[in-house]
Formats: structure tokens, C-alpha cells, sequence
């Protein structure tokens, strides 16, 4: 009768035994399960700093660009007031476009999170300028319709010298680049 006790104690020893091995691989198998589950969700969360790219603004920026080179070129010799009236049209016809691309810029989103008011903060103490409810391209749209106007009134007041137009063109090229570029930029 001893001997069959000792048989089942060493069972029961055994069973004990593979019972304290199992905890560690259960362990690993919820501690495992557990960082994958948080992973995959910390995968899925995003903090975003910029608006969602729009084709449409690319598309229409690029045609509104090679309308102002292409306008900008044919009085590069200068004008005067007296033609004015031929130009008017195609002064009239590019800020609209340039209007509307500043109110397409303006009319997404602007992410608004905890990261982007740290930044503000920071940027604020230093005494620089915030982001704010334009985006660059929108800023950037909107000097150029300011260019465009200050160019037709002078132009219709009393023409432009090629040295005035290269002025105008100068600073309408900045513009366009910042806008350019920051529109690329969104499509990463």
C-alpha cells in the first residue's frame, strides 16, 4: 500500500511540477499578447500638425502659377496705362484664381491637439509668430492676390517699368514657391 501512495505522490510531485513550469508560459503568452495589443494601438493613433493634402490645390496652383509666368512675360519689355485696358481681364482673371486657392487652403481643418498647443506656447514665449488659423500656403495665396492688385493699380495708374515688374515678379515668385512647397510637402 506505501508503494502505491509513493507512486502517487511522485504523481502528484509531477503534476506540481508541470503546473509551476505552464505558469511562466502562460505568463509570457499574456504578457506577450498584452504589449502586442498595445502596439497595434498605439500604431493607430496620430497626431497631426498639418491639414490632409488636396489635389486640387496642387492642380490649381500649378495652373495658376504658369498663367502669372506666362502673363508676367509678355509685359516683362514694360506697359502703360494707355493698354491698360487689354491687361485688365487677365489681372482680374488671376486673383480671382489666386482667391480661390487662398479660400480652398483656408477651408480645411487646422488640427487642433495638445501638440500644437505645446508648440504654440514655445513658439509665443520666444516671441515668434504662432500657427494660426492660416496655413503658409493660404498666407502665401493671399500675398499673392495682395501683389496682383498693388501691380494692376500701378499698371492702370501709370504702367509699369520692366524694373517694377521684375519687382512684382520677385516677390509673386516667393509666394508662389512657399505655397508650392508647402503643398507638396502635405502629400508625403
Amino acid at each position: 500500500m506505501w508503494n502505491n501512495l509513493k507512486f502517487m505522490d511522485l504523481n502528484k510531485n509531477e503534476i506540481l511540477s508541470n503546473t509551476i513550469k505552464m505558469k511562466p508560459i502562460k505568463h509570457l503568452f499574456l504578457k506577450n499578447t498584452l504589449l502586442l495589443f498595445c502596439v497595434l494601438l498605439l500604431a493607430n493613433c496620430k497626431t497631426y500638425l498639418a491639414p490632409s493634402y488636396n489635389q486640387t490645390i496642387i492642380d490649381k496652383s500649378t495652373e495658376a502659377t504658369t498663367e502669372t509666368f506666362l502673363f508676367l512675360a509678355e509685359i516683362a519689355g514694360g506697359t502703360n496705362e494707355e493698354s491698360f485696358s487689354r491687361r485688365e481681364n487677365t489681372y482680374n482673371s488671376l486673383i480671382s484664381k489666386f482667391e480661390t486657392l487662398n479660400l480652398l487652403a483656408k477651408a480645411r481643418p487646422i488640427p487642433s491637439n495638445k501638440t500644437t498647443e505645446h508648440i504654440n506656447n514655445l513658439l509665443a514665449e520666444r516671441n515668434s509668430p504662432t500657427s494660426s488659423s492660416d496655413y503658409p500656403s493660404a498666407f502665401a495665396f493671399n500675398r499673392i492676390v495682395e501683389n496682383l492688385v498693388k501691380m494692376k493699380e500701378k499698371d492702370q495708374s501709370s504702367g509699369l517699368s520692366p524694373i517694377v515688374i521684375e519687382t512684382f515678379k520677385g516677390e509673386i515668385k516667393i509666394f508662389l514657391d512657399q505655397a508650392v512647397t508647402y503643398e507638396s510637402f502635405l502629400k508625403r
